[in-house]
């Protein structure tokens, strides 16, 4: 029995290598006849993938690190059969981007991707063109426009004052320690769910249910895996496991949206996302798969760039107090959408936070739509383009001290700009949300997001929250011991997945 087993696994894992191979011959016939970027030397069927590994860093990093040796533009083979042109320049990324945005405007996904993208049919993994379109108008004609965006600010500024007070309370009970990742997440459940579904939105069980589910997708997600790669892995027993993963999470997400959809048929406010979709006639897989998208891609990104934004303010208490003193101007007990726009110091705050900690480091990857190229150098149809955002907005030629938080760099730095060429320096530098067309659908909602903040209640809150603790428990949970004197030291070594510090 232990014999036949052995036979098993050989013959799988000579089936994988075969595969490999003849994947790494059919392709390299065209991968050479094409006039890929330089890069950095490849091994046969690992390509680079031992120089991006080895180092354990972020992979964002490793991809800087090697365009300061390989160029602003330079081929990566994860794999021998699977060619990136990785853009780190920001004239190049611009052209990409936005002066090029119809040839590199289509997307290339993991395969496991297809089973809650409803075959790459939602906003974020379709490639361009109408049904792109169709739901990208839908959702700023019917969700994102100022009427609504203006209704949910009168119901966000209630959520929030209900959030300090439950982040207050959670720490009178917990020795001055909270968890703000998991108040910040569900608070943005909660006003994701009512552009999906309506302003009257309340279903606290929802609100929890899809924050499991969103964590538990980027969980299983985190990590590559050969079925990514090879579609008949699926098959193979003992390599299926994230595929089956995938399926089930997929169900969850299904069984947590579909009563929604049934209920919302004859019913729903004709001001929402759901609204739009069914009047479209979209199968029902496009309609929850395109309503799970806004989930996944905002919940997690806003409510880490707001603790991304408390860290730096607590680690640097100078900035924290002068932040404080021009919030603390308000007369009123929150901030206004009508103020936010007002409050300079904030939004550098939130911006300085952005460009420090890009909510997606390499951006989404784009996919070559046709034949094209990049400042001349060929590009053909298929080829994938990597923008690495992080190294663009950590650029040393366009960011003085890059790797310092400095938010007063968007106040100052631009009034000495004399010939304006900092300013186009840094409007094609500081693209945390991509560029072009494809640029995020909820840039707008997401900047305001960031920026709406309560100012600390009596100067008690963050004023007087002189010691921090952090304790790292996975890579998306972070205790906080941050009201009062109660805190039992600053031990701010590493913050999710950076160490920043």
């Amino acid at each position: 029995m232990e014999g036949s087993s052995w036979i098993l696994v050989a013959i799988v894992v000579g089936g994988v290598i075969m595969l490999m191979v003849e994947t790494f011959c059919k392709r390299s016939v065209k991968s050479n006849a094409s006039q890929w970027p330089p890069g950095p030397p490849k091994f046969p069927i690992i390509g680079n993938l031992h120089q991006i590994k080895k180092t354990g860093e972020l992979i964002h990093l490793t991809l800087a690190k090697l365009a300061k040796v390989h160029g602003g533009m330079m081929t990566v083979w994860f794999g021998s059969w699977k060619p990136t042109i990785v853009v780190s320049d920001p004239d190049l990324a611009w052209e990409v981007l936005v002066t090029k945005a119809s040839d590199f405007s289509s997307r290339t996904f993991p395969y496991r991707s297809k089973l809650t993208s409803a075959d790459w049919h939602t906003l974020s993994t379709s490639n361009f063109g109408p049904h792109w379109h169709t739901l990208r108008k839908g959702l700023h004609n019917t969700t994102f426009n100022p009427q609504t965006i203006a209704a949910q600010a009168r119901l966000q500024e209630h959520d929030l004052i209900s959030m300090t007070g439950s982040l207050q309370e959670e720490a009178s009970s917990n020795h001055g320690v909270v968890k703000p990742l998991l108040h910040l997440r569900r608070a943005t459940v909660r006003v994701i769910a009512r552009f999906c579904f309506g302003l009257d939105f309340e279903d606290e069980s929802f609100v929890q249910d899809m924050d499991n589910v969103v964590e538990e997708l980027i969980r299983i997600t985190s990590h590559s895996h050969l079925v990514d790669v090879f579609e008949f892995a699926r098959h193979i027993p003992i390599l299926r496991r994230p595929f089956l993963e995938s399926c089930r999470v997929k169900h969850m997400i299904e069984d947590l949206i579909g009563p929604y959809i049934s209920s919302h048929r004859s019913s729903s406010p004709n001001n929402c996302y759901l609204h739009f979709l069914l009047s479209q006639d979209f199968q029902e897989d496009v309609v929850i798969s395109s309503l799970f998208d806004l989930f996944l891609l905002g919940v997690d990104s806003t409510s880490t760039t707001i603790a991304w934004a408390l860290a730096f303010l607590i680690h640097n208490p100078q900035i924290q107090h002068k932040l404080y003193e021009e919030v603390g101007r308000s007369r009123s007990g929150t901030i206004s959408i009508e103020e936010v726009s007002k409050l300079q110091y904030l939004n550098a705050v939130v911006m300085e936070t952005m460009r420090m900690k890009p909510i997606a480091p390499l951006g989404v990857p784009h996919k070559a739509a046709r034949d094209s190229n990049i400042m001349r150098t060929k590009v053909v149809e298929g080829s994938t383009v990597v923008v690495n955002l992080y190294a663009l907005l950590h650029d040393p030629t366009v960011w003085a001290e890059p790797h310092r938080f400095m938010p007063e760099r968007f106040l100052t730095s631009l009034k000495n700009d004399n010939d304006g060429s900092l300013v186009e320096a840094i409007e094609r530098s500081f693209i945390p949300f991509g560029a072009g067309r494809r640029v995020c659908a909820g840039m707008e909602l997401a900047k305001l997001q960031d920026a709406i903040k309560s100012p600390p209640s009596e100067g008690k809150t963050m004023k007087k929250a002189t010691l921090l603790s952090v304790a790292v428990t996975t890579a998306s949970r972070m205790d906080y011991a941050a009201f009062g004197d109660l805190a039992p030291g600053n031990l701010l070594t590493s913050f999710g997945f950076y160490k920043p510090f």
